[in-house]
């Protein structure tokens, strides 16, 4: 699947724009290019957007939400293995 099909199917997928998009791939709050959506890539899209419509956040604001929250699921699960 080329880029511009992928970043079509997360935009219907996710009601994120392509622009939106593209900016959290710059701000690495997703990896995209393997040629799929991953499960895992739609979820985080959705929260994303989420973020955004009930909150009223920017991209930015959002890229800092999704890494503090990553952090907090990676020290969760760092206390549970312990």
């Amino acid at each position: 699947m080329s880029e511009n099909d992928l970043l079509r199917q997360l935009t219907k997928s996710t009601g994120l724009t392509r622009a939106e998009i593209r900016r959290f791939v710059d701000l690495d709050v997703l990896l995209i290019g393997r040629g799929r959506a991953e499960a895992t890539t739609m979820r985080r899209l959705r929260r994303a957007r989420r973020l955004r419509r009930d909150l009223g956040l920017s991209p930015d604001a959002v890229a800092i939400i999704l890494h503090l929250l990553d952090r907090i699921e990676a020290l969760q699960q760092a206390q549970a293995q312990r």
